[in-house]
């Protein structure tokens, strides 16, 4: 995984207040032999996803200002 302290201090602090959801980190972040990339999580939850996805993206960016792809889908729901 190919995230440095600031960045994962960010993600850690933009997600800390979300319940009942999974998170996974995928994409090229995964690579240790890739350099640079957007970094891109994945939230599973039953929260509204275009509200999740900013929130999660604001509170991230107020600490780290990398690009990233927030995508929210619905466990039961995974359209």
């Amino acid at each position: 995984m190919r995230l440095d302290a600031e960045q994962r201090l960010a993600l850690e602090l933009a997600l800390q207040e979300l319940e009942d959801c999974e998170v996974y980190l995928f994409s090229s972040r995964l690579d240790p032999c890739q350099i640079g990339g957007d970094i891109d999580i994945l939230i599973l939850s039953k929260a509204d996803p275009f509200q999740l996805s900013q929130q999660t993206s604001v509170r991230f960016f107020e600490k780290c200002e990398e690009k990233i792809d927030v995508t929210v889908m619905d466990p039961k729901k995974p359209t």
